[in-house]
């Protein structure tokens, strides 16, 4: 059941969205930084680029191991701490990666990811609190741009610092810039954070949250296919720039640029698709109507071929970055409309554990596809419509009983 939202202790609409979605957008660069000077780093370390599909996927295995107890983090430090700490450690973990060694590079995307995790239960928390008026899926889908405005910040700002100096200075701009956002934090801490429960155990019961997912069916549905969407959009940023820079025979910095330009899609996709939902008052449905037009995006993607117009690159990758990229604000709108306010951390929490096991999946299989089937970076591109499609049946299983 829905919970009426009270607006006791509402937040500043504007102040909050600003703030989660700055949070979401330096954390993400962390997270992506590496996809972006994918082919100097594998250069300098002298392995295959498809080690990017491999560090995203570490990266995400510690989102997806402390989203299990970001319900109790915010609870016991308050979702702006929370916030902090997810960029604290984030800039922790691409400092780790620039030490440039395969192993500094497994580390550190083991702790930028484990600050990742915090990031979302957070930020649905505060996002609670704050008057929707009727644009709940607005709201979060506002926020979520953070996600493709970290990717489009890392194709635009890395690959130019890779150049000038290297990649190793690229992570380290990206901790940089981290850790200088958790201070402008600090101000509204006091203020935002008055309703969490400084007793509150933070490793007590970590798959509560699970078990909550699993036991309200509309949960379990939204979870199981946000797996499916997330190993395909974490495959469309991950792998971009090498399938361009290998197979296409883009540059480094023009393959960069249209990382940025895919990002930057997927950003106008998030409002495009949280403002249809709140005109639709079906989020359920405008994901299913996401995840069909993603497919044919997919296949488009798949098809680019060096000898065609540089238009048409854009408008096939652009497209499916607006779908592939454009789901996630109305997925986490959906999931904070079916529990209490209480419960919306752990909620998220549980619910983007399995998300990011999708985030987890995706990009090995894609990089062990291309490194041990022999597969070409567009035929795999190809097999993101099948993953799509899975999605998209679990979706409208979920759709008989969800609200809105």
């Amino acid at each position: 059941m829905n919970a009426p939202q009270s607006e006791a202790g509402a937040l500043p609409t504007w102040p909050v969205l600003a703030a989660t979605t700055g949070t979401q957008s330096f954390t993400t660069l962390c997270a992506l930084g590496l996809s972006a000077v994918a082919p100097s780093a594998a250069a300098n370390l002298e392995v295959g680029p498809a080690l990017v599909g491999y560090q995203v996927a570490i990266v995400y295995t510690g989102a997806m191991l402390t989203s299990l107890i970001g319900g109790n983090i915010v609870r016991r430090f308050g979702p702006t701490r929370a916030s902090q700490i997810a960029l604290w450690v984030s800039a922790l973990g691409c400092a780790c990666s620039a030490f440039g060694t395969i192993w500094s590079l497994a580390l550190g995307a083991l702790i930028m990811g484990s600050g990742y995790g915090f990031t979302n239960p957070a930020a649905s928390l505060l996002l609670s609190r704050v008057p929707a008026g009727g644009r709940m899926n607005l709201i979060f889908s506002i926020k979520q741009c953070g996600v493709p405005i970290g990717g489009m910040l890392a194709g635009l700002l890395l690959p130019p610092v890779t150049l000038a100096f290297d990649w190793r200075a690229a992570m380290l701009l990206c901790a940089l810039l981290a850790f200088g956002l958790s201070l402008m934090l600090q101000p509204v801490r006091s203020t935002w954070d008055t309703q969490r429960q400084t007793n509150a155990p933070i490793f007590a019961r970590p798959f509560d949250g699970l078990r909550l997912i699993w036991n309200h069916p509309i949960l379990r549905w939204l979870a199981l296919a946000s797996l499916a969407y997330s190993a395909v959009q974490l495959s469309v940023t991950g792998f971009l720039v090498t399938y361009l820079v290998a197979e296409v025979n883009f540059t480094l910095l023009a393959a960069g640029s249209m990382l940025a330009i895919v990002q930057i899609a997927g950003a106008c996709g998030r409002l495009a698709w949280g403002m249809l939902a709140d005109r639709l008052r079906s989020g359920l449905l405008v994901l299913i109507i996401n995840g069909a037009v993603a497919v044919l995006a997919a296949l488009a993607t798949a098809a680019i071929a060096p000898d065609w117009p540089w238009l048409a690159i854009a408008a096939a990758a652009g497209s499916f970055g607006f779908c592939a990229i454009g789901w996630n604000g109305v997925f986490i709108a959906v999931i904070a409309r079916q529990v209490p306010v209480a419960q919306v951390g752990h909620a998220t929490g549980g619910t983007l554990s399995i998300t990011y096991a999708g985030v987890l999946l995706g990009p090995s299989v894609f990089a062990a596809l291309h490194d041990k089937a022999g597969m070409s970076y567009g035929t795999a591109y190809a097999l993101m419509a099948v993953a799509t499609l899975i999605g998209i049946g679990l979706l409208i299983q979920g759709r008989r009983n969800i609200r809105r």
